[in-house]
């Protein structure tokens, strides 16, 4: 099992240990992280590139996004872990996810993300983890990804060093129990969510003029009845 974990901050605080906890949980036979901003720190301008190119990916932020497309597109497990930056992500975390919007369903979707895992993770002193656990949902959905777990958890302390024993102890049993549900011994089946999306844009494309998305679609045999999965 391979699994990929892009966190939305350099800091190794409560959230980052909350995705080493699953990690640990998971066991998996290879890992990738990737600490944002320093692994990825190109803004998205808006340039539409992306949508037109050949192949679905930054052309400016080729050398940076290209390892972790990689590594997205090879992993069994997804993680995406974002501290509570003003009740949403932090800002790397959405310029990072700004970067795939050619490869939501509606444009050129990779058929393996939706046989895949996505668990998400958030943290917070306070409050504002439900917003931010569906900023990262959103693009879940739109990638297309199989099955997705949420847990997001308030800590009451601004940093790791000073989160209670009651608390971790906590959070260990909360992360066990999100990985269980991640059901990794077994074959992914989409979500019904998933599953009504790709039938709706299926018979949307046509409709919408867009040649690269409409021969990307073709190819994959999708308009003749397959599926991705």
């Amino acid at each position: 099992m391979i699994v990929t974990a892009i966190y939305g901050t350099e800091h190794v605080g409560s959230t980052v240990h909350l995705a080493r906890m699953a990690i640990e949980t998971l066991q998996p036979d290879e890992v990738h992280e990737f600490f944002l901003p320093r692994d990825f720190h190109h803004m998205c301008t808006g340039c539409n590139a992306c949508f037109f190119a050949p192949v679905p990916c930054c052309a400016p932020a080729h050398a940076q996004i290209a390892p972790i497309l990689d590594a997205i597109d090879r992993a069994d497990v997804l993680i995406l872990a974002s501290p509570v930056y003003v009740y949403h992500v932090t800002g790397a975390m959405k310029s990072f996810l700004d970067h795939f919007g050619c490869r939501w369903m509606l444009h050129r979707p990779s058929p393996s993300m939706f046989t895949k895992r996505a668990l998400l993770l958030t943290t917070a002193a306070g409050g504002g983890m439900r917003r931010t656990l569906q900023d990262l949902q959103d693009s879940m959905n739109f990638w297309g990804v199989g099955r997705v777990v949420r847990l997001g958890r308030a800590v009451h302390a601004l940093t790791w060093d000073s989160v209670s024993p009651a608390t971790r102890s906590r959070l260990e049993r909360d992360v066990q129990k999100a990985c269980r549900r991640l059901r990794v011994d077994r074959p992914v089946k989409p979500r019904l969510y998933v599953r009504l999306m790709f039938g709706f844009f299926r018979r949307l494309l046509p409709r919408m003029n867009t040649a690269t998305d409409l021969q990307y679609w073709e190819a994959q045999g999708w308009f003749s009845g397959h599926k991705p999965w």
